[in-house]
């Protein structure tokens, strides 16, 4: 499943809207965490357990984060990442992310 985003540059994070089908939209945060996870709304098909999350940039770069994926009742993704990771996506913002 691609997902779309439309993502601002905060204080230490990215944040915005996730897009879905063009149908559900969900807000989205990727900040710095100790570990890497992604917490996901129950609503989404996504597997929890490990995977790898890829960041299809602005620039068309292709960034690839390995995660923790947990669903939980929520309305909101958020993905916790090292900050090399982070710096890296506020410098080409990604404009796609698929969870495999």
């Amino acid at each position: 499943m691609i997902i779309n985003l439309k993502l601002n540059i905060g204080d230490g994070s990215l944040y915005g809207n996730a897009i879905i089908n063009n149908k559900s939209s969900f807000k989205v945060n990727i900040q710095e965490g100790i570990d890497s996870t992604a917490i996901i709304p129950d609503d989404l098909n996504a597997n929890p357990g490990q995977a790898v999350i890829f960041f299809n940039t602005e620039n068309g770069k292709l960034v690839q984060v390995r995660s923790n994926v947990r669903k939980e009742d929520t309305d909101m993704i958020q993905i916790f990442t090292n900050l090399e990771t982070l710096v890296e996506l506020t410098k080409d913002i990604p404009l796609t992310m698929e969870i495999q």
